[in-house]
């Protein structure tokens, strides 16, 4: 199975041969409890905007935003996914071949996949497990001064979930505007930690982007709804590549919807957060794995189980019915390196219990290549 990022349950089901129904999906990292109370009856309520072309400005979802954010309007732009808009940054900053992309590692593949289809040099620089997979800024400053003229950073990072303060990010910021760098900041994960977002120094920092997504935190990826905060010339520039109606008209009203709703979004990041540490006691009670701190809503850990390997452990939990992501082919991680999507108690315990089971039962020599077909 190609494991370049997780949900996919369809391809998981014909493997497992089950129902995607039966599939209790671990490896994408979407809002357990669902999208905010009301949303699925507001989509209902408005079939009507079906017939019509969406709104090519989108003007109410933008605003929306907007104000959710404490930006201006013409400070967001709206698009069909975050994923679009990773896709967008290469055809609009791509530099020259001898001036290359830095991506702080390990990190989404997309970014990679994003630069090398329109051409431009990638590098990385792997944040190391030792220090608690945190980036030291002096080290960044050594290889931006190699001449790269973009940066990509996840914060909160995916896979590892290391967050990034704001007090730190100040810093990277004004080094990149300083070496003359554009700023690529990935900020999918910071509903979950909305007080660390950089957002309100988009009017600083000129040569930056924020691409954020509505895909994680309010549970709607079927819907594709994502966006990106910068100033007004970033957006600008931005704009005139992004294809017209790239956000369909049911998609704007979920999301209009979604940001009214504070009580869900309070009541999200304390559910998320004391499930967050449950789980991860309960994984590291296991002996099956060691867990690593995340300010996201999933778990990364390292397989600690003798003569078990992340594939291993992901073929084998399969067979139950789960699916986890396996981080192989993640740049500084490895095959002893998964990653675990918080859900709800009960779907916690399930896996908690099917992983202890199988680091109990098995031993290397019961897997051959015929489990991993």
């Amino acid at each position: 199975m190609k494991d370049t990022h997780g949900g996919n349950i369809w391809q998981a089901a014909r493997q497992a041969g089950v129902d995607p129904a039966a599939i209790i999906d671990f490896s994408a990292n979407i809002n357990p409890f669902g999208p905010p109370s009301g949303v699925i009856e507001a989509i209902k309520n408005s079939i009507n905007v079906i017939p019509p072309y969406p709104d090519p400005d989108c003007v109410e979802i933008k605003a929306a935003l907007a104000a959710h954010h404490g930006v201006d309007p013409d400070e967001v732009l709206a698009g069909n996914g975050s994923t679009q808009f990773i896709y967008l940054i290469p055809q609009v900053f791509n530099p020259p071949v001898s001036k290359t992309a830095l991506i702080i590692e390990p990190a989404f593949s997309e970014y990679k996949t994003s630069l090398k289809l329109y051409g431009c040099g990638v590098e990385s620089l792997v944040l190391r497990e030792g220090e608690g997979f945190e980036l030291d800024v002096t080290r960044l400053e050594r290889e931006l001064r190699k001449g790269h003229r973009l940066l990509y950073i996840a914060n909160p990072a995916n896979p590892t979930g290391a967050l990034i303060k704001k007090s730190r990010m100040f810093e990277v910021a004004g080094l990149c505007e300083k070496l003359g760098v554009t700023l690529a900041l990935d900020e999918a994960f910071m509903d979950f930690c909305e007080e660390e977002s950089f957002k309100g120094s988009v009017k600083i920092f000129r040569n930056m982007l924020i691409v954020r997504s509505m895909t994680k935190f309010f549970a709607m990826a079927g819907l594709r709804l994502g966006y990106v905060i910068a100033n007004r010339d970033v957006i600008k520039r931005l704009s005139g590549h992004l294809p017209p109606w790239s956000v369909n008209s049911l998609a704007a009203v979920a999301g209009c919807h979604a940001l009214k709703d504070r009580a869900f979004m309070e009541d999200t990041r304390k559910r998320i957060r004391e499930e967050r540490a449950a789980f991860g006691a309960m994984l590291d009670s296991t002996g099956a794995v060691k867990t690593y701190p995340s300010a996201a809503n999933f778990l990364m850990a390292r397989v600690t189980a003798q003569g078990f390997t992340g594939p291993l452990i992901k073929a084998e939990l399969l067979k139950k019915g789960i699916l986890v992501r396996d981080l192989s082919a993640a740049a500084g991680l490895g095959p002893q390196y998964l990653r675990f999507a918080v859900r709800n108690k009960e779907e916690n315990s399930v896996l908690v219990d099917a992983l202890a089971l199988t680091a109990s039962n098995g031993s290397r020599s019961r897997f051959t290549a015929s489990n991993l077909a």
